[in-house]
């Protein structure tokens, strides 16, 4: 009862404050066509969800005909309940990049930036220089995400203020280097924003969080806004707390900071981000000038014409056919996006939790009320789509260290044949997506009309690349995945690869046997002696054994269990083994040494010689998989 009445007590002051605006002579009242429909539309929308338990709590900015409204809705903390409120302090990750990206085109205003200029001009990263040569990297390539660097992962946070590293250190020491020339593609990179912050703080004298409250934050009024991590969040009622969503409601996530402050640190209020989005949305030259912020709202790369891309920070939406732009911000327990549609209304949204739902349910209607499709759909083709299906994995990952697997498991799309019309499925968001061929390589959705998945193949004829707009939390964002072979294919690795290991460790048995057998010839000396082997051979096959044990258990196994771990660095006690597990290639090659000695001396029965050389290969294989996937 008390929770109907809040809604309709907030529902009626909503109302009111609608009628009170009218009357001052803007025109009849118009759910459909008025600025002032957006209130109702997005009150209600996020009464529903508060009312479906969609999440904890949410604090929402709409700016619309030069007014601001305020919402929000359940709490912002659960125990003790703390209830949402427009000065509610929040975590807004990327969302963040839009400040970067405003600092960076701010520097490029007074002259002091290019951003077509090699970013070696402005500071100096080991292992650039070599790069720069080739393919040069620019803040160009930085802000739209297409210089081809390898995500951070692992070490991209820190457990408390002393691990912070400062902005030069990090970036410095960090370089996960590119696996691809710049502007290939989109790869969605944190380390490329940390690197733009950097250039900002050398060019300006000052650090980047000092800098962005000077010439941001101050001139926006933004007073309860900063990038510093709020070590103390927890014990501020302030602050919100980040959730997530279980079957029975919703468990606490402790929040960490991340190093790279450019990328994603924000930490904000409703209060202020509506003078953010309202700055963006009026263009304010108190922020950028005139040819500046046109650069922020031109899209500057795409993966292709059909697909949405990036200007500077922004990431274009085509929305029913209708031009628009948004940056979101995901972090354990959190996610907020910030959206502005030209002429129209700007809005930002938060909520204290990171499942996606809420976004997807509330934005998708609030465009399918407001916006009408004005896409058709395209002439389709009778192609075959056999070469498209497979499993394809988000580019956006670390090719030089373990995130290389432990990301094949978070950013995989299966992509499947649906035979009986040549179409392709895709389930997604809890949907199943249906495309159809409108040329080669080029499918479109019938669901969403405005939506493609555009193949890239390689000379051979072969799918290598696969481009779409992936919707999170109902705003899409640019993304590029590859297509996995049978070999490192998330199927493979849990249905398959099992299997090599299993039949390794079955070697213990063969140990155990070789024991029973030298028990038994105390009493009876000249049990199977002439099936014997060297007992060099059951030392060294004993040594191998126990430490390929300890090699899979510690490390392969340790870091698929314990992924999160990871984010803040490499345990110790990892690294010791991992060094450790470099004496298994001497090992097996003096195992299969005395194994080829086994057979031209005819040591040992047919049967056992075969047995342990199909042990030798699958250790063979299993080192050659280790290192592929960067355990040694």
């Amino acid at each position: 009862m008390k929770v109907m009445l809040r809604l309709q007590l907030q529902l009626l002051i909503v109302i009111l404050s609608c009628v009170q605006i009218n009357l001052i002579g803007q025109g009849e009242f118009s759910q459909m066509d008025s600025v002032y429909s957006y209130p109702l539309i997005v009150n209600g929308l996020l009464a529903e969800g508060f009312e479906n338990n969609m999440f904890p709590g949410i604090s929402v900015a709409l700016y619309s005909d030069d007014s601001i409204q305020y919402f929000n809705f359940g709490n912002a903390r659960l125990s003790p309940e703390i209830a949402v409120h427009d000065k509610s302090k929040f975590q807004l990750g990327s969302i963040g990049k839009l400040i970067t990206a405003i600092a960076v085109l701010q520097q490029v205003d007074q002259g002091k930036l290019d951003l077509h200029a090699t970013i070696s001009d402005y500071v100096t990263i080991p292992g650039l220089e070599s790069m720069d040569k080739d393919s040069p990297v620019t803040l160009h390539c930085l802000l739209t995400h297409s210089c081809g660097f390898n995500e951070t992962n692992i070490g991209y946070m820190a457990k408390d203020a002393q691990a912070i590293l400062p902005l030069e250190k990090y970036v410095k020491e960090n370089n996960p280097g590119t696996f691809q020339p710049p502007e290939t593609d989109i790869v969605y990179s944190n380390y490329s924003y940390a690197i733009a912050g950097l250039i900002v703080e050398k060019v300006s004298g000052k650090s980047f969080i000092k800098y962005v409250e000077e010439s941001i934050f101050n001139p926006l009024g933004m007073m309860s806004s900063s990038l510093e991590f709020p070590y103390g969040y927890r014990d501020d009622h302030n602050f919100a707390k980040g959730y997530r969503k279980t079957e029975t409601g919703f468990e606490e996530v402790e929040i960490f900071p991340r190093h790279a402050t450019p990328a994603g640190s924000l930490v904000s209020t409703s209060k202020d981000m509506a003078m953010f989005i309202k700055a963006l949305f009026i263009q304010n030259s108190r922020l950028l000038s005139t040819s500046s912020w046109e650069l922020f709202f031109t899209q500057q790369f795409t993966n292709h014409d059909l697909l949405n891309g990036y200007s500077y920070g922004l990431e274009h939406q085509n929305i029913n056919g209708h031009d628009a732009w948004a940056k979101g911000g995901m972090i354990p327990g959190m996610l907020s996006n910030v959206l502005i549609v030209p002429d129209e209304f700007a809005i930002f949204t938060t909520v204290n939790t990171d499942d996606d739902s809420f976004g997807e349910f509330f934005y998708k209607a609030v465009f399918d009320k407001t916006l009408a499709n004005n896409v058709e759909s395209g002439s389709m083709q009778n192609i075959s789509t056999a070469k498209y299906t497979g499993v394809y994995r988000d580019k956006r990952y670390n090719r030089d260290t373990e995130d290389n697997i432990v990301s094949l498991f978070r950013g995989q799309l299966n992509v499947y044949d649906n035979i009986s019309n040549d179409t392709l499925l895709i389930y997604h968001n809890g949907e199943w997506h249906s495309y159809s061929a409108v040329e080669d390589g080029i499918f479109q959705c019938a669901e969403l009309p405005y939506e493609y998945l555009v193949f890239n193949e390689n000379e051979k004829g072969d799918v290598e690349t696969l481009y779409r707009n992936l919707n999170i939390a109902g705003l899409s964002v640019p993304s590029s995945y590859e297509k996995t072979k049978w070999y490192n294919s998330p199927s493979f690795i849990n249905e398959y690869y099992g299997f090599i290991p299993i039949f390794i460790f079955t070697g213990l048995f063969l140990l155990l046997g070789n024991l029973i057998v030298r028990f038994t010839r105390i009493w009876k000396n000249d049990f199977l002696r002439s099936k014997a082997l060297p007992v060099s051979f059951y030392i060294l096959f004993g040594i191998t054994l126990v430490l390929l044990i300890i090699h899979t258990y510690f490390v392969p196994f340790q870091i698929l269990k314990n992924s999160q771990e990871f984010l803040f660095g490499y345990p110790k006690s990892y690294r010791n083994v991992s060094l450790l597990g470099y004496l298994l290639f001497p090992l097996v090659i003096g195992l299969g040494w005395l194994n080829w000695k086994s057979w031209r001396n005819k040591n040992g029965s047919l049967l056992l010689r075969l047995y342990i050389s199909l042990v030798e290969v699958s250790m063979i294989v299993h080192l050659a998989y280790m290192t592929y996937w960067n355990f040694f």
